[in-house]
C-alpha cells in the first residue's frame, strides 16, 4: 500500500491505493516519512505548529511570504536558500538542525522532530501540492 496525495476542492487529501507486484520499499524511520506517506492530518498539524508553538511565522510570516529576518517559505518554482530544492529531507533537516550564520535555530521553540516532520510536511505541501499557507 502507498499514499497518493490529491488535490480536490482546494484541499489536500490522501488516498491508499495499491499497486501491483515490484518490490518492497523499507519503510522509512518514523520521525522522517518521505512523501508519500504525507497525509492531510499531518499537513494540518504542521500548519497549526507552525502558526503557533513552532512560532514559525513570526519570522516567514503567515502566509509564508518571509519578513527582513527570514527567506519566504512559498517558493513554487522559485530558488530555495537553505532546504536544497525544497525537498522534504531538506526542509525537515532545516527544521531540526537550523541554519548556522541566521536566526533560524533548531527546533524552534523546542518542538520536537514529530513535531517538526509535520512542519516539514506543511511546508512540503504548500509549494508541492498547492496547499494554501
Amino acid at each position: 500500500m502507498a499514499f497518493l496525495l490529491t488535490l480536490a476542492r482546494g484541499t489536500f487529501a490522501a488516498m491508499m491505493v495499491s499497486g501491483g507486484g515490484g518490490a518492497h520499499r523499507q519503510a522509512p524511520a518514523a520521525s522522517q516519512p518521505d512523501t508519500s506517506q504525507i497525509t492531510a492530518q499531518m499537513v494540518a498539524a504542521g500548519r497549526g505548529i507552525f502558526h503557533g508553538q513552532g512560532g514559525c511565522f513570526v519570522c516567514h510570516g503567515g502566509s509564508l511570504e518571509g519578513s527582513p529576518v527570514a527567506p519566504p517559505l512559498d517558493k513554487k518554482g522559485k530558488p530555495w536558500m537553505a532546504a536544497k530544492d525544497g525537498t522534504f529531507p531538506e526542509i525537515f533537516r532545516v527544521v531540526t538542525h537550523g541554519v548556522p550564520g541566521t536566526v533560524m535555530i533548531a527546533h524552534p521553540n523546542g518542538i520536537s522532530d514529530a513535531l517538526a516532520t509535520e512542519v516539514a510536511a506543511y511546508i512540503w505541501a504548500v509549494n508541492h501540492h498547492s496547499v494554501k499557507p
